[in-house]
């Protein structure tokens, strides 16, 4: 009678190549989304400081892609917004 192999589990966590890539399209997606309010630069180094901001933190990464979405476009919402012109700028 043979034994069943079972080396071969599922991955625990997501691989640093595709999550790379997600990051990715999320900083381009979101640079063609405020493209009218935020340079591009200023996206991609928002969209690296909240992945920063959420490695540091986590404990799982399976979804931080999505998350850094999430909140870096909350940030740049609030940023688009306080730099529009007519927009009070608090003291």
């Amino acid at each position: 009678m043979t034994t069943p192999n079972t080396d071969h589990h599922l991955p625990t966590a997501p691989s640093p190549l595709m999550q790379r890539h997600v990051l990715a399209r999320v900083e381009n997606k979101l640079a063609q989304r405020f493209a009218d309010e935020v340079p591009a630069d200023a996206v991609r180094a928002t969209v690296r400081a909240v992945v920063a901001d959420l490695k540091a933190e986590a404990r799982l990464t399976t979804f931080l892609p999505a998350l850094a979405e999430h909140e870096a476009g909350r940030r740049l919402r609030e940023a688009a917004h306080a730099a529009a012109p007519g927009v009070a700028q608090a003291a």
